[in-house]
């Protein structure tokens, strides 16, 4: 498993937007550390166990991303806050590639120690309300993501001790939306191996029907 010299995100080295952020525009801080854990069948582990232990691709990366869903949000459509980079800008679009975990002034994590600053002001309003999940994910070289485990909902409105109204202004002292608990994913492996399971037994029920 590879910690060491991940990217913040897959676009946070590339091109990033030039254009200024409304200091009046609300931001969510938020952010993954070592206190987190992961339940997968019934055991939990801590996230860093957890991904000692996943089966993850040569050369790959852990991340961790917002997704938004409910109000105007379509079934099986895919939104994920933006990123606001300090000394960078907003990468519009990096919230899907994440925040890679990393060891930064002797905290591990993502985001540690004062969180990431993502614009939420899109998602402030709207029936059914707009609601977050932090996925966990890994990445691989081809920067294609395959989601490991999920934290539970939480509404906007239960957010609001973690929605500031500024960018990069005294991150460290503001209060920040740190879950601490998720659910494993199924691998795709499991979810193939069970698939042909189901086949072989298919197969076995007609042969002995024939």
């Amino acid at each position: 498993m590879r910690f060491d010299g991940l990217k913040i995100t897959a676009l946070a080295l590339l091109v990033l937007t030039a254009g200024v952020v409304s200091a009046g525009d609300d931001v969510l801080y938020w952010m993954v550390d070592s206190s987190a854990t992961v339940e997968k069948d019934g055991v939990t582990t801590s996230v860093y166990s957890f991904f000692d232990n996943y089966a993850a691709p040569e050369g790959s990366a852990f991340a961790a991303r917002v997704r938004v869903t409910g109000g105007d949000i379509q079934d099986g459509q895919d939104v994920f806050l933006d990123l606001y980079i300090p000394g960078y800008g907003l990468d519009v679009g990096g919230g899907e590639y994440g925040v890679s975990f990393t060891d930064e002034s002797g905290y591990w994590g993502a985001g540690v120690p004062t969180g990431n600053q993502s614009p939420s002001g899109d998602y402030s309003a709207g029936t059914p309300e707009y609601s977050f999940i932090v996925e966990l994910g890994n990445i691989d070289s081809s920067d294609n993501w395959t989601t490991v485990a999920t934290s539970a909902s939480a509404s906007y409105s239960s957010l609001g001790d973690y929605i500031h109204q500024t960018f990069d202004v005294n991150p460290g002292q503001m209060a920040v939306w740190t879950p601490s608990h998720f659910t494993a994913v199924p691998e795709p492996t499991s979810g193939l191996l069970t698939l042909i399971g189901f086949a072989f037994l298919a197969l076995r029920r007609k042969r002995k029907g024939a």
